[in-house]
């Protein structure tokens, strides 16, 4: 999956911050991340229950840095919920991992054009939503877009130049859920033409998220909290004392704390074009196109959503920073939409 979420989005605060007052260098400090953790180091709360063991794990998976925090009076609980988090995780990347040659979706991209390829139930639920999403947005937001992605230089694709009139012409044309053809009868998707290809990146992280999130209440886990690539999920509370988990949204140009959202069984992601980019030609290019031009947008700094699903956020946070409100409408179980610029 594409690290579609910048890094500094989304910063989970120590209590009482107040908003818009803690710049990203002074509050790493405070929290005494800032030596030797670099500045996407994730973030947690300070907050949590005594009467609870805190069990905190992280590391790289799903092409981006995934924590996990699971609070749980037996700490053989919380362990046994974070391994069964990290399962649920290993799945979804052998599903949906655009950088694995050996996922489910990446098999559908090598059969473009020569036929169906069975897959998992998982896989065909999300291109489903991610078909729905594309036909509501009119193509702005849309899973085929990797022939465009790699167009403008990303996933290594070697491109050091803008692509001419005719390359844009020749991408687009491979662009569109037309090419997604999925048969939940026979577990069967096929796209229908050589050289389309399919990029989960608005939506599968949000989609592990949610997997993990399971996994982990499985196990009993009533707070606790899963960071997939700044797509934030927060079970229950930190504390009896708090209203959720306090997640900050930094200012792209600032680094300060611009607004804060409180997670409670309840998620948050946030899209923007400034941290993952590449130059063409000079040119600096922001990886959140739009399919439908098939051109790099920037209508403003970022877009992030609050909602009831890890998958709603997620998907919700790209087509809210692309349609700005006017689209809003179209995101499932939105429960707050906040933008920046």
């Amino acid at each position: 999956m594409h690290a579609k979420k910048t890094a500094r989005a989304l910063t989970l605060l120590p209590k009482d911050t107040p908003t818009g007052t803690l710049s990203r260098r002074r509050f790493l400090l405070s929290l005494g991340l800032l030596a030797g953790a670099g500045l996407t180091a994730p973030y947690l709360s300070r907050q949590f229950s005594r009467s609870n063991e805190r069990i905190e794990s992280s590391r790289a998976a799903l092409g981006t840095w995934v924590r996990l925090v699971a609070q749980h009076p037996d700490a053989r609980v919380a362990d046994r919920a974070i391994a069964r988090a990290w399962s649920a995780i290993a799945t979804v990347d052998a599903q949906m991992s655009v950088h694995r040659a050996d996922s489910e979706l990446s098999r559908v991209n090598a059969a473009a054009g020569e036929g169906a390829v069975r897959v998992s139930d998982d896989l065909i639920e999300v291109l489903e939503r991610a078909q729905a999403g594309a036909i509501a947005s009119n193509g702005v937001v849309d899973p085929t877009v990797l022939p465009l992605m790699r167009l403008y230089g990303f996933y290594r694709s070697g491109r050091s130049h803008l692509p001419t009139d005719r390359e844009l012409k020749d991408a687009l044309a491979l662009t569109g859920v037309r090419h997604l053809k999925i048969d939940r009868a026979a577990s069967t998707v096929a796209l229908t033409t050589h050289g389309a290809a399919l990029d989960l990146g608005a939506i599968g992280k949000g989609w592990a998220l949610d997997r993990a999130v399971a996994a982990m209440r499985a196990e009993g886990i009533e707070s606790g909290l899963v960071d997939v690539g700044r797509n934030v999920y927060g079970i229950g509370r930190p504390s009896d004392d708090s209203d959720g988990w306090a997640v900050g949204v930094l200012h792209p140009t600032s680094g300060e704390v611009d607004h804060v959202f409180h997670l409670r069984d309840s998620a948050v992601a946030t899209s923007g074009n400034y941290e993952q980019w590449t130059t063409l030609d000079g040119v600096r290019v922001g990886h959140l196109l739009d399919a439908k031009l098939g051109r790099p947008a920037n209508p403003r700094l970022s877009a992030s959503v609050l909602a009831r699903t890890g998958t709603d956020s997620d998907e919700g946070s790209s087509l809210a920073f692309l349609t700005g409100p006017a689209g809003e409408g179209a995101i499932a179980n939105r429960l707050a939409t906040h933008y920046i610029g």
